[in-house]
């Protein structure tokens, strides 16, 4: 069986293994190889993924449950699920002109309280909901994508990594550094022994520890 020692510590080396994914695709996105960079990037956005579910095993086995290793590699073997795990936020981009666009600037001028601001916030909500609920499979037909060469579906021309552009993924980039960044602050040294005790007591007893590598954003993204 599988012990929550074990499972927490392979949550921080997922961890670690995020960033070091995350740092690679940016370097490659900024030296003009933005395909590879989004494969990369989606790698460590599972990677992330991973770290959360692994935390979340931990917690059952805590709670009594018994897990082999075997049942530890299903959880973790789906790439969709561990996109799932690892959206961590949404991030809107709203285009002018658009329904979304008047409504928030309709929440913006009209408040929060009064009909057309709820009514707005309710429209802002429902698009956030909906943009979550796409994000994972967005994000692994981003590394697919990114990574193959395959026909399209017509069947009649082929889609080519090396056509993307920058433009086309670097939101992607964007996003999972920024919630890898937000996994790094949530587990900082003033914070984690009070919000995140047992990874605390997990970090102690690792040799080696896990080296998380500092956020490195796209030279496109002022910071």
């Amino acid at each position: 069986m599988i012990s929550e020692d074990t499972l927490l510590r392979g949550s921080w080396y997922s961890l670690e293994q995020a960033g070091r994914l995350l740092r690679s695709a940016v370097s490659l996105f900024d030296g003009g190889d933005p395909s590879t960079a989004v494969v990369l990037a989606m790698f460590g956005r599972e990677e992330l993924g991973r770290s959360h579910i692994l935390r979340d095993l931990a917690a059952k086995v805590k709670a009594g449950e018994k897990l082999t290793a075997k049942q530890i590699s299903k959880s973790c073997e789906n790439h969709i699920a561990k996109q799932e795990a690892a959206a961590l936020s949404t991030t809107l981009r709203v285009h002018p002109n658009t329904q979304l666009s008047a409504a928030m600037q309709t929440r913006m001028h009209a408040g929060l309280h009064s009909e057309a601001g709820r009514n707005a916030s309710a429209e802002i909500g429902k698009a956030i909901r909906a943009k979550r609920k796409r994000d994972p499979m967005n994000r692994h037909d981003a590394r697919v994508q990114g990574l193959y060469v395959d026909l399209d579906d017509s069947g009649t021309s082929w889609i080519r990594p090396a056509s993307l552009s920058a433009h086309a993924v670097s939101d992607q980039i964007v996003d999972a550094v920024g919630d890898y960044a937000s996994e790094l602050d949530r587990l900082r040294n003033d914070v984690i022994e009070q919000d995140f005790p047992e990874m605390a007591a997990a970090r102690a007893r690792m040799n080696p520890l896990p080296v998380l590598p500092v956020p490195s954003w796209p030279a496109c993204v002022a910071r």
